[in-house]
């Protein structure tokens, strides 16, 4: 029985026993209208094998078959073929409700559904690849998770008028890059790292100087391990995926490159430089060698990454002067270079991804597109909600205003619009929740963005702000005892959020100067130059405009020497042919400069012309030999 049976007793409580029972019977799908629910089983369920593809394949959603994420996933492809128009799936959720793993289902059915017996285009399985290198770099254990997404990402998979697969976009969303610098408790940082760590090999720990994972600051100490998980395994798995979405071996080494950097950014030290200037709180490094090794693995210079590591240039009335950093900037100035090689690094693999799911036979597409939105869950970490909950938890308010606006809103102005008969269903609309976080000038993120512009602001002056200005909204409220927190109403309850603790300012702050950037771009490294480039693509298309000019160019010469390549040796035919035809100047000059040094620019001018005379006398050829120099 699905819930659609009972809907005329449809409320939350009937909701919620029907899912009980269901799962304990071991159902763990359920239909509410066109809408499937998906209880996590945290277990695996032999229901996802070829013969459910097929059991499923062109079958409405229905009571003839169990609910099955599968249903959900060939209706919108053969609604996509009917109709011929768009489809769309947003999948949301809870943190650890099972969002990514219920997006690997749908894509491996709709490519199964693409592939005509063995007529596939490959593109499948390139797209299925593609999951688990996003994964490895994207995600990471959290509270609540072993496996939570730290980024939102939309796949839109583009089909040919025969259902074939054509191609696929990703694009990707909020990546969590202040996890690269630090985790909360009962957390780790991103699974790539660990991937690294437990399954280089030797001649690869060598290479790129890795440490074992206790050694790293980057990373936390208590949770080095997950469980049930072989990570050596998973580094094998994640390198076959990259060699199957199109990562050779040598640009999978510079990325292992980048990675050991970022992890050993975290063990530069720092302590104050000794000055016989009490005000002087400059700093200096502490280990220079640690420099020294991310300098050989980003190929820049040791000297001038050890000085912007401690030093920030100004320019003033003209002139540019060279400030030394505090302690606390130079940290913030280490963990911004770390997040923002670990961010450009997600965005290039991202790209390459993309450039790997392009349509290969490079024809325009005509057909219609299935897209797959995968964001984020809601989450409440207690005491350790920080800014990153902030905005994981406003991008949840707007998909809910997005569900209630297409499910609620405009289905029921239909009804009526066509006089059908029908008593308004109450919903919680989340828009005052939206506007507490984007109005202008008032709005949450608006006050934030003013503050961190603010000279001598601070995270409490920040509290103060929002509670001067939001104390009679209804979805702000303050907490009971006095604390550096406030506590914001939304949809899936009240969430409330740390602002010392979460360093808010500092989070929303893009602390990367512009002497650090200038570092990354002298280096010899052509991959890291176009890491850190404006717009990474930008840079990717440069490079193959500039590939194709190239290329261009190449070709172009090569016709030009071809051409007279053969105009020589047509030239030269025909020359042997006629037989007073004064021979060929290259020729002639050739041999005649093997014969004899040249020793008079004209020499060569007036053998031509008395040869010639010669040629056309009585007995030429017999006088020609005769008279030769």
């Amino acid at each position: 029985m699905t819930v659609r049976d009972r809907a005329d007793d449809l409320n939350e409580a009937t909701l919620l026993e029907n899912l009980r029972q269901r799962f304990e019977a071991g159902h763990i799908y359920t239909y509410v209208g066109s809408i499937l629910i998906a209880v996590n089983p945290f277990k695996f369920h032999p229901i996802y094998n070829p013969k459910y593809v097929r059991l499923y394949q062109n079958q409405r959603i229905g009571p003839i078959l169990p609910p099955h994420i599968f249903a959900i996933a060939d209706n919108a492809y053969y609604n996509m073929l009917k109709e011929k128009r768009n489809q769309c799936i947003v999948i949301s959720g809870e943190s650890g409700s099972g969002k990514t793993e219920s997006t690997n289902f749908l894509l491996h059915h709709l490519t199964a559904l693409s592939q005509k017996g063995a007529h596939g285009s490959g593109v499948e399985q390139t797209i299925l690849s593609a999951g688990p290198v996003l994964e490895a770099f994207g995600n990471a254990k959290t509270a609540h998770n072993n496996n939570s997404s730290r980024f939102g990402k939309f796949i839109q998979v583009n089909y040919r008028e025969n259902g074939m697969v054509q191609g696929a976009v990703v694009q990707k969303y909020l990546l969590e890059k202040s996890r690269i610098v630090s985790q909360g408790h009962y957390e780790r940082n991103y699974h790539v790292f660990y991937y690294l760590l437990s399954g280089a090999t030797d001649a690869e720990r060598d290479a790129l100087h890795l440490l074992p994972a206790d050694k790293y600051h980057y990373l936390n100490a208590k949770n080095l391990t997950l469980e049930n998980c072989d990570e050596k395994y998973e580094f094998s798995r994640l390198k076959q995926s990259m060699e199957m979405v199109g990562f050779s071996a040598e640009k999978q080494r510079r990325l292992f490159n980048v990675l050991s950097a970022v992890l050993l950014l975290g063990n530069v030290e720092f302590f104050p430089k000794k000055s016989t200037y009490h005000h002087d709180e400059s700093v200096q490094v502490r280990n220079p060698d640690v420099v020294g090794l991310i300098s050989e693995l980003l190929r820049v210079k040791q000297e001038t990454l050890m000085s912007a590591l401690t030093s920030k240039r100004v320019k003033a009335s003209g002139e540019t002067l060279i400030m030394q950093y505090k302690l606390p900037e130079a940290i913030a100035a280490r963990d911004a270079l770390a997040k923002c090689l670990y961010g450009a690094l997600f965005d290039w693999i991202v790209l390459q991804v993309n450039h790997a799911l392009l349509n290969k036979d490079q024809v325009l597409h005509t057909g219609h597109s299935i897209g797959v939105l995968d964001i984020f869950g809601f989450e409440d970490f207690g005491p350790q909600n920080s800014f990153e909950q902030l905005c994981i938890n406003y991008a949840n308010e707007h998909l809910q205003y997005y569900f209630n606006l297409h499910v609620f809103k405009y289905e029921q102005k239909e009804y009526k619009r066509e006089g059908i008969k029908w008593t308004d269903i109450e919903f919680l609309d989340n828009y005052g929740c939206l506007q507490l976080f984007e109005s202008k000038p008032s709005g949450l993120l608006c006050i934030l963005d003013d503050l961190c512009n603010f000279p001598g602001a601070t995270n409490e002056t920040l509290l103060q702000k929002f509670n001067s200005v939001h104390k009679d909204n209804a979805f702000y409220e303050k907490p009971q005892r006095k604390e550096n927190a406030f506590i914001i109403k939304h949809y899936a309850g009240k969430v409330k959020y740390q602002v010392r603790v979460a360093e808010m300012r500092e989070k929303n702050l893009d602390l990367m100067r512009q002497d650090i950037v200038s570092v990354l771009k002298n280096s010899s490294m052509a991959f890291v130059r176009e890491l850190v480039g404006a717009d990474p693509v930008a840079v990717f298309r440069w490079a193959i405009l500039r590939a194709f000019f190239r290329g261009y160019f190449a070709f172009r010469s090569a016709g030009i020497k071809h051409r007279k390549e053969r105009a020589d040796m047509s030239y030269n035919k025909l020359a042997t042919k006629t037989r007073y035809r004064a021979p060929n100047d290259s020729i002639v000059r050739k041999l005649f400069c093997a014969r004899r040094p040249v020793r008079d620019a004209g020499m060569l001018d007036r053998y031509r012309n008395y040869s010639t005379k010669s040629a056309t006398a009585k007995g030429g050829q017999r006088e020609r030999r005769k008279n030769w120099p």
